[in-house]
């Protein structure tokens, strides 16, 4: 007898406590088609959507980097090969871009200058710098070819 209530009590606590973490207590929340209620909602994880201390260390020293390639028309140029240069290890990333021109690279460091430029059936942009002391969070430098 003790066996099967060692079993069924996992169980059983799984059940009452799940409903209890994930229910929203919102009376005029509805489900993704608008109709009513839900019997529950899932959460996000355990963060609910707020960032972590590790994600929130990374950000104070990495950012991205994105921008639009265009020729000398202002059209965006797709397969274009857009070089990021570290100007401290001279190391080189290369992107090429999609449909509308757009390129993205990430992860990049607050405290090193980089150098960008794009490159497109034998045409090239002028290179423009992303400087450490570029305080936007989100730089976007946009490219032309010529």
């Amino acid at each position: 007898m003790s066996n099967r209530i060692a079993l069924l009590f996992p169980a059983v606590a799984f059940a009452v406590v799940t409903p209890a973490f994930c229910q929203n207590t919102d009376p005029k929340a509805s489900d993704l088609n608008g109709n009513g209620p839900p019997a529950f909602v899932m959460s996000k994880g355990e963060n609910d959507g707020v960032p972590s201390k590790q994600d929130q260390k990374k950000a104070a020293v990495e950012r991205p980097l994105k921008g639009v390639v265009t020729d000398a028309d202002g059209k965006p140029v797709a397969g274009a090969v857009v070089q990021l240069k570290n100007t401290r290890t001279l190391q080189v990333r290369s992107f090429i871009t999609k449909d509308k021109g757009e390129y993205f690279f990430a992860g990049l460091s607050k405290d090193v200058d980089y150098e960008v430029r794009a490159q497109f059936s034998g045409k090239a942009s002028t290179p423009h710098r992303l400087s450490s002391f570029d305080t936007k969070p989100e730089p976007v430098i946009n490219l032309e070819v010529k």
